[in-house]
């Protein structure tokens, strides 16, 4: 890899457009049970119009129409919202009480006006040509909210350490304050790039456990995962193949070449080709080697590489998608969709792998409903290749 590679490597995240757009929906569905939550009952006049305000700003930020600009006016009324709420805590609003919660969605916010804008998924890049976009999170920023998730965890610390949180329920006093030097050993630990990875899981499932098991005299854990989510690198866990055991074992061409995986897909379908766009944004983290190849099953290459086959039955598959991997395999229906989601790496990785732990027979079945009225949700296309720039379209096959 050259020198080049490494320092852009080094300057920008796993994170790829779509990731981030399902994180910004959970922000912004987060921030808004926080505001509905906090609207005091019988609320009318200015706080009330103030309210639908900024739910009306959560359903702008969800969608990614204007939202780093939203998002700074959200920060600065989260912000200054937490600074006049009434606390009973005896250390005072900023070492707990719901205040603080209010203060990590400030800086959730205000670190979201930091991202690039137009995130593949967001209403601000409909219509670009390119899914990708050129979009890229800087690395820096990541380090700046696992910063933040020291100070959180260190407030934390200091509230138990200095015995002004509630701790009736737990067996012992010494219990609580055990529990807050771990997650300050792991935050800080993490503060080391290397590390973190290792560090972000633990301490994340250290406090989800905390707060079920102790839920009554915890904070909201909302805020606090959001942050989490934020200082969480995709990169982390590269693409794999979920069904093919070893690339190294498939067969090659004359020239030594291993052949890439096909997706078919309907050429027809409007949905279908939007479908083949979030793959093509989302394979930063695929492996060269497990990068899909496409052609429409219309095509002459679906006919001579798969029609053709003594072995397949046409009929019986589907006219939505067909996937064939390296080995010659044959997926479809939701077995195909999660190999292309554990392909893509990152959180569509993990999304494939517990959704994989459900029966395929209900997969299916939810696959089969979108597949009936995949074409009544998009106009049918005009082409049989999505509009793509010049350098995506040489990975298509007729």
């Amino acid at each position: 890899m050259s020198d080049a590679a490494d320092a852009e490597r080094d300057r920008t995240s796993g994170w790829t457009g779509g990731q981030y757009s399902l994180y910004r929906v959970l922000l912004a569905v987060g921030l808004a049970g926080a505001i509905a939550t906090g609207l005091p009952a019988g609320a009318s006049g200015l706080s009330l119009v103030g309210g639908a305000a900024a739910l009306a700003g959560c359903g702008a930020l969800a969608v990614g129409w204007r939202d780093r600009i939203v998002a700074v006016l959200l920060g600065v009324g989260v912000v200054a919202r937490a600074t006049t709420m009434e606390t009973t805590w005896p250390g005072g609003r900023w070492l707990d009480g719901p205040g603080v919660g209010l203060a990590t969605f400030g800086v959730l916010l205000l670190l979201h006006a930091c991202v690039p804008p137009a995130p593949f998924g967001s209403l601000d890049a409909r219509g670009r040509i390119d899914p990708r976009g050129g979009w890229q999170r800087p690395r820096w920023l990541g380090d700046l909210a696992w910063a933040f998730v020291v100070l959180v965890v260190a407030r934390g610390a200091a509230v138990s350490l200095l015995g002004l949180s509630p701790e009736a329920d737990l067996p012992s006093p010494g219990i609580g304050r055990a529990s807050a030097g771990l997650e300050l050993a792991l935050a800080l630990g993490g503060l080391a790039r290397g590390l973190r990875p290792r560090l972000w899981l633990a301490l994340g499932l250290w406090h989800v456990g905390w707060w079920a098991a102790f839920a009554a005299t915890s904070p909201d854990p909302c805020p606090f995962l959001l942050l989490m989510l934020f200082a969480a690198d995709p990169g982390w866990w590269p693409g794999r193949s979920a069904a093919l055991a070893d690339l190294r074992t498939t067969r090659r061409d004359e020239t030594g070449t291993a052949p890439h995986a096909v997706l078919y897909y309907d050429g027809d379908c409007g949905f279908c080709h939007r479908s083949v766009r979030v793959v093509l944004s989302e394979e930063t983290g695929t492996p060269e080697p497990l990068r899909l190849r496409f052609a429409p099953l219309q095509s002459a290459h679906f006919t001579r590489h798969v029609a053709s086959r003594p072995d397949v039955d046409v009929d019986a598959l589907p006219d939505s998608i067909v996937l064939r991997l390296e080995d010659g395999r044959l997926l479809t229906r939701s077995a195909a969709a999660l190999e292309i989601a554990a392909r893509l790496g990152g959180a569509w990785r993990v999304l494939a792998r517990l959704l994989g732990a459900l029966p395929s027979a209900w997969l299916d079945a939810a696959y089969d409903a979108i597949a009936r009225v995949r074409k009544r949700i998009f106009a049918a296309p005009k082409d049989a290749c999505p509009i793509l720039p010049p350098d995506l379209r040489t990975r298509f096959d007729y």
